[in-house]
């Protein structure tokens, strides 16, 4: 730094600080505030000549996580410990920030206090909503014209049997054929119309403590019957796993899913896997420490998904089965994010494909 530059933000910094936009906030080694700027004052609705001077424990006595930031850059000495929360101000006025606590150290390397940046996510968050609402209203583009395709097929056949009916000319075995087939196609209409309510209705959780081990046992049992050795299942678990916190039935049904998509794919003599084990993920976020997630991978030796497929995959009404839907991989994610989990794949052509679910673990009941 010149001299120049020192002289002039020696003179000025005062004035710098406070042209910021982001919250700037000072706290002494006493724990004191000892600075405030205006962008902070702004963003929590506080005086600074009124907070200057006083504990942070009490100015932010409504927002307790910024103080768990504070401390946790005190007992770690990270830099810049970071978490994204709701600001609570005056008159119950909230605003989505990101806070970062960072130590002061002076040039012996004594620590002298701590700093506290306020960054409004309003604007962000604003963005991030008209995303999601573009998303969803392609979404329902591609839903509705999957809609109208799939009821289409079915009305034609019903149509086309109605009018052999309508015209007498059909005798009392082709009449009762015809009859069968608008029962058919009748039946494939429900069976379509539930699904959808599955993709675009209201959650129906039951959420209680599951063993995720009972629920792929139930599973393989139900798609190893019948198939007279044709494939190997293998099962990869670690049995002190936690239950997870959700639908058991719900849950089923994904994993049925996902276990059927398996045996469709693998070729005769092949193996499926399905593997489970613990993760974990560290954050700060209105307080600090981890959560706790089960993983399962359900595991083909299938030809893989190609690269032009793999996006789309998840999307209503896609499918490469003659006959499918297209709405059980969307069905399946909607309900893992419902859980408050994640659905992925990963693939490779010729290699097969990876499935994994990965679901919040109960902490009412750990196994660990």
């Amino acid at each position: 730094m010149t001299r120049a530059e020192s002289r002039f933000l020696g003179e000025h910094w005062l004035n710098v600080l406070e042209s910021l936009d982001d919250g700037l906030i000072v706290i002494n080694d006493q724990h004191s505030l000892e600075f405030m700027n205006e962008g902070a004052a702004q963003l929590t609705g506080l005086s600074t000549a009124q907070s200057i001077g006083m504990p942070a424990a009490r100015v932010f006595g409504g927002n307790p996580w910024l103080l768990d930031l504070l401390q946790a850059t005190r007992a770690s000495g990270v830099r810049n410990v970071r978490g994204d929360a709701a600001l609570y101000g005056r008159h119950g006025h909230t605003r989505p920030v990101r806070a970062a606590a960072t130590l002061l150290v002076s040039d012996d390397g004594a620590v002298v206090g701590a700093l506290l940046t306020l960054h409004d996510l309003s604007y962000q968050r604003e963005l991030e909503s008209r995303s999601r609402d573009a998303d969803r209203l392609g979404q329902l583009e591609i839903l509705l014209a999957g809609l109208a395709h799939e009821i289409k097929n079915p009305l034609s056949g019903m149509r086309g049997a109605a009018q052999l009916l309508s015209a007498n000319q059909a005798d009392g075995h082709r009449s009762r054929e015809c009859t069968q087939i608008i029962l058919d196609e009748i039946d494939r209409l429900n069976s379509l119309m539930a699904q959808l309510l599955d993709l675009t209705g209201p959650p129906r959780l039951e959420r209680l403590g599951v063993n995720i081990h009972e629920i792929i046992d139930r599973v393989l049992a139900i798609e190893g019957a019948g198939r007279g050795g044709r494939l190997r299942f293998v099962r990869a678990f670690d049995p002190s796993l936690p239950d997870v916190h959700g639908d058991a039935g719900r849950l089923t049904q994904v994993l049925l899913n996902l276990v059927r998509n398996a045996v469709e794919v693998s070729p005769p003599g092949g193996t499926i896997t399905l593997t489970t084990r613990m993760e974990t993920s560290y954050y700060v976020a209105g307080a600090n420490g981890r959560e706790q997630f089960l993983s399962l991978d359900v595991s083909d030796q299938g030809p893989g998904i190609p690269p032009d497929d793999l996006s789309r995959i998840f999307s209503p009404f896609f499918t490469t089965k003659d006959g499918g839907t297209g709405l059980g991989l969307a069905i399946s994610q909607r309900i893992i994010t419902e859980h408050g989990g994640v659905l992925r794949v990963q693939t490779e052509p010729g290699a097969g494909s990876i499935f994994t679910v990965t679901l919040p673990v109960d902490r009412g009941n750990h196994h660990v």
